[in-house]
């Protein structure tokens, strides 16, 4: 779970897009069809003050096949209306199969993130 824009405060659609964002993994409830589709439902979030809160997809606008460039992750990319919102979940094809968000930071933070994920490594 991660820290993103509040689900609980009213849509700011004018906030602009930065440039850093990392990926923060999602404990996501969703329905699989019987040949394989997965659709989100909802998921767990922790907001700002730290408190756990499940927030619900509204609606799946779309989906598309896509891959993340910089950790290699192939899956499905899911335009979602949240809250109001126009937010893309993503789903991980390959093992082990999991849903996350990009979620945008600060050019500090992306460094930091990054730093201590090297760190971890070693």
């Amino acid at each position: 779970m991660g820290r993103l824009i509040g689900y609980n405060s009213e849509a700011n659609n004018d906030r602009p897009d930065g440039q850093y964002y990392i990926r923060v993994p999602l404990r996501m409830t969703q329905l699989t069809e019987r040949d394989g589709c997965a659709w989100p439902l909802a998921f767990e979030w922790q907001d700002e003050s730290g408190i756990i809160i499940r927030v619900k997809v509204d609606k799946v606008i779309s989906v598309v096949p896509c891959a993340e460039l910089k950790s290699g992750a192939v899956g499905d990319r899911y335009e979602c209306e949240i809250k109001g919102r126009r937010e893309y979940l993503f789903y991980s094809k390959l093992q082990p199969r999991k849903w996350f968000k990009l979620h945008e930071v600060s050019m500090e933070e992306y460094t930091a993130y990054y730093e201590a994920g090297i760190k971890g490594r070693s």
